[in-house]
């Protein structure tokens, strides 16, 4: 991360006055403000975690998984799908689960951010995980996709595109 010496003033102060305020955490805003005043570039990264970006792109990829959920679960809750194949979908598998903290961190919180902050798809359960999968899945949710865009009716799914969709 590169700063003028003005921001970084601006930065350190900042710091300081975080210090003050919220004593709870003053450590770790004492070491903050120690590495932007001294400009140790290495642990300046650290800072870039907090400042991180989700393009736009990254953004519209992560409602269209949502939406593909919302359209399986609804899907299935249409009395077409109650047909002999419904038995063998695994309801729990229509559950979006998020994605994984460690590796998928920024999208984690933008599905946090659309779900809690703008209200958007309160019929996901917002468990003690909060969509933290715990581990990748974008890698999956995209194989899922693949299958879900060649569907032709999206929310009116049969049993078997709803199988083909879930073990992608």
């Amino acid at each position: 991360m590169e700063m003028t010496n003005a921001q970084r003033l601006i930065l350190s102060n900042q710091y300081y006055i975080m210090s003050k305020l919220a004593p709870e955490n003053a450590d770790k805003y004492q070491r903050l403000q120690m590495i932007i005043e001294r400009g140790y570039c290495l642990q300046m990264r650290e800072l870039n975690k907090d400042f991180g970006e989700v393009s736009e792109d990254e953004c519209k990829q992560v409602l269209e998984i949502m939406e593909m959920y919302h359209a399986l679960q609804e899907s299935f809750n249409l009395e077409d799908c109650r047909c002999d194949g419904a038995k063998d979908i695994d309801q729990r598998r229509l559950q979006f689960l998020g994605f994984d903290v460690i590796t998928e961190a920024k999208l984690v919180n933008y599905v946090r951010f659309l779900t809690h902050d703008e209200g958007l798809y309160p019929q996901f359960p917002k468990t003690e995980h909060q969509f933290n999968s715990h581990v990748p899945m974008l890698d999956k949710y995209l194989r899922m996709l693949t299958i879900w865009r060649g569907c032709p009716r999206h929310y009116h799914l049969s049993c078997s595109e709803i199988q083909q969709i879930i073990t992608a």
